[in-house]
């Protein structure tokens, strides 16, 4: 493994128990199934936040690691409240 990918898995791990977590370190499921499925669902929102990253970094023509990770997390949380509020015919995805 070379310098930068071993550095970004530190990084990543690193944003996933410390921010995403919130310096949770242990998972919460008791089965071997759940455990992958709650691990998978940490990594889909570390993916989630890193695209939010990406696409904020892309529109401001800046670099994506200039942005920060738990700048963009504090930003999603408190958007959070507002979206659970909308109604289905109001999501901009569906």
């Amino acid at each position: 493994m070379s310098t930068i990918n071993a550095l970004e898995v530190e990084n990543t791990i690193d944003e996933l128990k410390v921010h995403l977590l919130g310096r949770r370190t242990h998972i919460r499921s008791q089965k071997p199934r759940e455990v992958v499925q709650e691990i998978y669902g940490l990594l889909l929102g570390h993916w989630a936040i890193r695209l939010l990253i990406f696409q904020a970094a892309t529109s401001a023509e800046v670099a994506p690691l200039r942005l920060s990770f738990t700048g963009t997390l504090r930003v999603v949380r408190r958007a959070l409240p507002k979206f659970q509020r909308l109604q289905p015919q109001y999501f901009p995805f569906f």
